[in-house]
Order: structure tokens, then C-alpha cells, then sequence
């Protein structure tokens, strides 16, 4: 039995060091496990984002100072003033790049989630850029023609689906749409202006009634900025949106003063 007990010893102490070197037994590399362990723990101890945002141009802050990145996000966008944990909207957003490209990010405990998206849908660019640079032709009506009666009628579908995929990945959010303001002050605009701003603004008008309809019946809040922004379109003495000018993002986007006054006032109850 004595002679036995040496060749023991080396069997336990190879089995050990077996054991150790796969991180079966306290030693080195256990270490990785347990750092992860503790990784996790901290994960599941800190606080849920408070509030994430989603969307297009509105959402990035475009026109509201300098750009950050590629999606035209600046510091004066409405969800950075009101502190949000992250600003996931870019520059030509529509629903659909909102639910691929943006929703998959949205921490699964989020508490409040903002989406400003549906413009680009109903083909507002080709609008402003067809009734901006010819207010009487057919360009511009036909744009106007597309936009109200062939596209806008599309949106509510999509609204309900992006709205379905924020709550799929984070179902505890509460989830608030938002409007866009109206861009024109038609009093104060010279007399050949105001037949194609009206129709731009009542454009606007039937998309925000859109959404807000879409919102409310689907669960979601909706924040109404026009109110807001009554006496401060193109147009006024004090405009919070910037002008056409070919060629640069910020045309017919709030300025750092209509974000700033005009939506994080709007928004702000919702996410607090």
C-alpha cells in the first residue's frame, strides 16, 4: 500500500492540473469566467436607458448646428437637449430604414423611445425641391399630387409596424411619435407665394393628422409640435425653420431656436 501512495499522489496531481488548465478548478483560468460573471451582474444592476430616440432628419437635429456625422446629427437636436441615452436618427430616414437599421439597437430595456419618421415617405424632398424651385408648375403639383393621394395612405401600415418592432425589442418602452411643424407663415409671404405654401402646409397638416391618428390608436402617445411653431414659419419675423437653398440639408429643417423651443418643449413631457 505504501509503494501505491506515490504513484497516487501523481495521478491527483496530474488529474489538478488537467482540470486547471481547462478552468475547472479555482486557478487562472477560471479567472476570464468570473470576470464575466461579474460583467454580467453589473449589466443586470445598472439602470435601464432612460430614453432613446429614433427617426429621420427631425430626430438627428439636422439644421440645428454643426453635424456630428454622417447622419447630420447635431448637439441642438431635441433628443440631446432632453438628455437621451442615445440619438439613433439619420439624415433621409423612412419607416422601413428606422425598423431595420435603427430598432436593432434599441436596448432591450428602454423605458421611453421618441420617433420622429413618415416625411420621408410621402416623398417631402421631392416636394420642397419641385414646388421651391417652380411654385406653379407641374413638377410641383404632381409631387404634391403623390404625396397626399398616392403615399400618404400607405403611411399608417408602416407607422403600426415600426411602432410593432420598437415593442418587440423593448416591450416595457413607452412609445411617443412625434409631428412636424408647418413650414409657412402666410401672412407674412408675398401674395404668388402663399396659393403653393398653403398646399404645402395643409400637406404637412394631413400627414401629422396621420400620424397621430396612427399613434394613438396603436398604444402610443404623439407629440404635437405645430402649436409650437404658430407664428415662426418661413414667412415671420422670427422663422425656427431655415429657407430652401440648393443643394444643403438644412432647407425647410427647424433652426437650433425651433428645436430648442418648438420641439424639446413638446417632446419633453413624454420622456420624463
Amino acid at each position: 500500500m505504501t509503494a501505491a501512495r506515490p504513484f497516487t499522489v501523481r495521478i491527483m496531481r496530474a488529474v489538478l492540473a488537467a482540470l486547471a488548465a481547462v478552468g475547472l478548478v479555482a486557478g487562472t483560468a477560471a479567472l476570464p469566467a468570473q470576470a464575466l460573471d461579474a460583467q454580467a451582474l453589473a449589466a443586470q444592476a445598472a439602470p435601464p436607458p432612460s430614453y432613446v430616440a429614433l427617426g429621420d432628419s427631425i430626430a438627428a437635429g439636422t439644421g440645428g448646428g454643426a453635424y456630428l456625422n454622417q447622419c447630420l446629427q447635431t448637439p441642438g437636436s431635441y433628443p440631446a437637449l432632453l438628455g437621451a441615452s442615445a440619438n439613433l436618427g439619420c439624415y433621409g430616414a423612412t419607416t422601413a430604414e428606422v425598423i431595420a437599421g435603427q430598432v436593432p439597437a434599441v436596448p432591450a430595456r428602454t423605458r421611453n423611445v421618441t420617433i420622429t419618421v413618415g416625411a420621408n415617405d410621402v416623398g417631402d424632398r421631392a416636394v420642397a425641391t419641385a414646388c421651391a424651385t417652380g411654385p406653379a408648375t407641374t413638377a410641383c403639383t404632381e409631387a404634391l399630387h403623390n404625396s397626399v393621394f398616392v403615399l400618404l395612405p400607405q403611411l399608417p401600415a408602416k407607422l403600426r409596424a415600426t411602432i410593432a418592432a420598437v415593442r418587440a425589442k423593448a416591450p416595457g418602452a413607452h412609445i411617443t411619435l412625434t409631428g412636424y411643424p408647418l413650414l409657412f407663415t402666410l401672412s407674412g409671404l408675398p401674395a404668388a407665394e402663399v396659393p403653393v405654401a398653403a398646399q404645402i402646409n395643409g400637406a404637412v397638416a394631413l400627414l401629422n393628422s396621420t400620424i397621430a391618428f396612427t399613434s394613438l390608436s396603436d398604444g402610443a402617445s404623439y407629440a404635437d409640435v405645430t402649436l409650437a411653431f404658430l407664428g415662426h414659419g418661413l414667412g415671420s419675423p422670427s422663422p425656427w425653420i431655415h429657407p430652401f437653398v440648393a443643394g444643403d440639408p438644412a432647407s425647410f429643417h427647424p433652426t437650433a431656436t425651433g428645436y430648442a423651443l418648438g420641439y424639446a418643449p413638446a417632446v419633453a413631457p413624454f420622456v420624463r
